[in-house]
């Protein structure tokens, strides 16, 4: 086989979601915590517990990679006030986001209106009818941690 004999294209490798425009982040973080709140939903109507198992690297002082694989236990966006009734707050970076103005609490019923409210919210997402409310929740959060002076 030769150089002429190969089929060359014009596309484009796509953009990792690292190098993606701030808002591209922000929808597709949404857009994977909605897909563990529909694995937590699915995990509460069979009866069994569901965990993330996140990979963490670290550094020794000789300088060799340490890699600890722990278990964390999500966070649930929905609960019920004293009526039985669920609410689902969408949260972003940890914190509850106010989609209609001041309420951050979307009323849902049982659970499978937490379904179908998960569903709306994903479709709004990947829409872009939440970006401004995003960017707000983006601006609003705390600075990281200042970095080391080396």
């Amino acid at each position: 086989m030769n150089l002429s004999e190969l089929k060359f294209s014009t596309d484009k490798r796509p953009t990792p979601a690292f190098r993606a425009n701030p808002t591209e982040k922000a929808r597709s973080a949404v857009l994977a915590s909605i897909a563990v709140q529909r694995t937590l939903l699915n995990s509460e109507r069979t009866g069994t517990a569901h965990n993330i198992t996140k990979t963490i690297k670290t550094l020794d002082e000789q300088g060799n990679v340490i890699t600890n694989t722990v278990q964390r236990k999500p966070r649930k966006w929905w609960f019920t006030n004293p009526q039985g009734v669920f609410l689902i707050e969408v949260l972003f970076g940890g914190q509850p986001i106010a989609i209609n103005g001041k309420q951050t609490a979307i009323e849902a019923g049982d659970l499978d209106g937490v379904e179908k409210v998960l569903t709306i919210i994903a479709t709004a997402v990947g829409a872009g009818e939440l970006d401004k409310v995003l960017a707000d929740a983006k601006s609003k959060r705390k600075a990281g941690r200042p970095k080391k002076a080396s």
